[in-house]
């Protein structure tokens, strides 16, 4: 038994210095960003050891994919809830979804401030990957409930998804990008749901 307990309490530090030296390595991110920031720099941030860093983490890459990782996770918490709103059709969902999805990077300086930077640190395949792995598997839903109650017109889901995926992850980027990204919001908007209304479905008459 004592066994079990000393690996839980193994099991809680290393959780508890991983997340340490993630907050500390997400602070320094966004304020310093990747290039100037150093693992040196995230061990004395996160009151830890270089080589505790090491040992939860290959390099400064993986430390800022997790911390990418993280903040789109967040980013998706909000566009779930935004799309289980009550008392909405299944597209109105959609379209929550969609603004919800836009409005977080809008609202959160520190986001956008990791938005703007994975391509340059990750790749472009690494980060569409990394975001494809929380986004996609809501998109995905969404587009089969709209073909199950007959909002969506008879398009491949498959190919539907991977293209509402890009739009929207440019869409995102747009206001990332943005030097005065609220201001920038409302047009994004329009000719995101533009475009996705090509998806829609016509009402039989």
């Amino acid at each position: 038994m004592s066994e079990v307990k000393g690996g839980s309490r193994r099991d809680m530090y290393a959780a508890l210095t991983r997340t340490a030296i993630l907050d500390a390595a997400r602070k320094l991110f966004v304020e310093r960003g990747f290039d100037t920031t150093s693992v040196d720099d995230i061990a004395r941030e996160s009151q830890l050891s270089k080589g505790a860093v090491y040992h939860h983490f290959q390099d400064k890459q993986q430390v800022f994919a997790e911390v990418y990782l993280e903040a789109e996770r967040i980013v998706m918490l909000e566009v779930a809830k935004a799309a289980a709103a009550p008392d909405l059709s299944p597209w109105d969902r959609a379209e929550a979804a969609a603004q919800q999805a836009i409005s977080c990077y809008a609202a959160d300086p520190d986001t956008r401030a990791l938005l703007r930077q994975a391509t340059s640190v990750l790749g472009s395949e690494r980060t569409r990957e990394l975001d494809a792995t929380v986004a996609m598997p809501l998109i995905e839903g969404m587009l089969a409930e709209l073909a199950r109650v007959g909002e969506l017109r008879p398009v491949n889901t498959d190919v539907a998804a991977q293209l509402v995926f890009r739009l929207l992850a440019e869409a995102s980027m747009t206001v990332a990008l943005a030097e005065h990204p609220e201001q920038l919001t409302e047009d994004v908007e329009l000719v995101t749901f533009t475009m996705l209304r090509g998806l829609r479905a016509q009402p039989k008459s």
